[in-house]
């Protein structure tokens, strides 16, 4: 089985000034598709740096990184780009929605963006597909200001998902939520999990952490449990 996220050996420096900061020292970590992935750590524990490296917004200074099969080193800007639209989708602790656009229309959204471009028909029905993914075909029209907090991460969700991507990055995603709604929120990321779909999320809360089926804990920029 080919993993989704293959890393070697993968470090991130950063020069400040006279000081080196060594946010990743090391890390080795294979996720296969269908996994479910927590990655913990305290502040400063580098979990927030690996999440950009994995997301391929952010490039190793040492070491090999593998998604989906793909040597992300070897890419340039643009086509890294290309890849983190078609390969990832991202899920964060800000909804980040367009206000005055209706669910579907945000869910549409990262397919302007698709190098395949699709008609208008086909867009729709996928959006809606993702929207049905989440349980949210009955508010397809309506904007953010319309709906709860909680509707408005699985209308996120549901956008991360619209390009069929490898992997769903998600980044403290019940940060912004009370305690009930982010239970319904880690349904249905466990759902969409179920539905075989490759999902790492980034959390500091165990109680978060205890939806997911495996648990990476960082500390000081190493992978201390696994």
């Amino acid at each position: 089985m080919k993993p989704v996220i293959k890393l070697e050996d993968i470090r991130k420096t950063y020069h400040t000034g006279e000081v080196d900061v060594h946010a990743v020292r090391g890390i080795s970590l294979v996720v296969l598709p269908g996994e479910f992935v927590a990655i913990m750590g305290a502040s400063g524990s580098g979990k927030s740096t690996l999440m950009n490296l994995i997301g391929c917004l952010d490039r190793p200074t040492d070491g090999r990184y593998e998604l989906d099969g793909i040597d992300i080193a070897l890419m340039d800007r643009n086509a890294l780009a290309d890849i983190r639209n078609r390969k990832i989708g991202f899920v964060f602790q800000g909804f980040n929605l367009l206000s005055r656009t209706s669910a579907l229309e945000n869910v549409e959204m990262p397919m302007l963006y698709s190098h395949r471009r699709l008609d208008a028909g086909e867009q729709r029905e996928r959006a809606m597909r993702s929207l049905e993914l989440v349980g949210l075909v009955d508010r397809a029209g309506h904007t953010p200001n319309q709906l709860s907090g909680g509707q408005q991460q699985r209308v996120a969700i549901a956008r991360a998902l619209v390009n069929e991507p490898a992997l769903l990055l998600a980044d403290e995603p019940t940060g912004n939520l009370d305690s009930q709604t982010g239970i319904e929120i880690m349904g249905v990321f466990q759902k969409l999990n179920e539905h075989g779909i490759t999902i790492v999320m980034v959390t500091h809360e165990l109680d978060i952490a205890r939806y997911t089926k495996r648990t990476v804990v960082l500390r000081d920029g190493q992978v201390v449990t696994d």
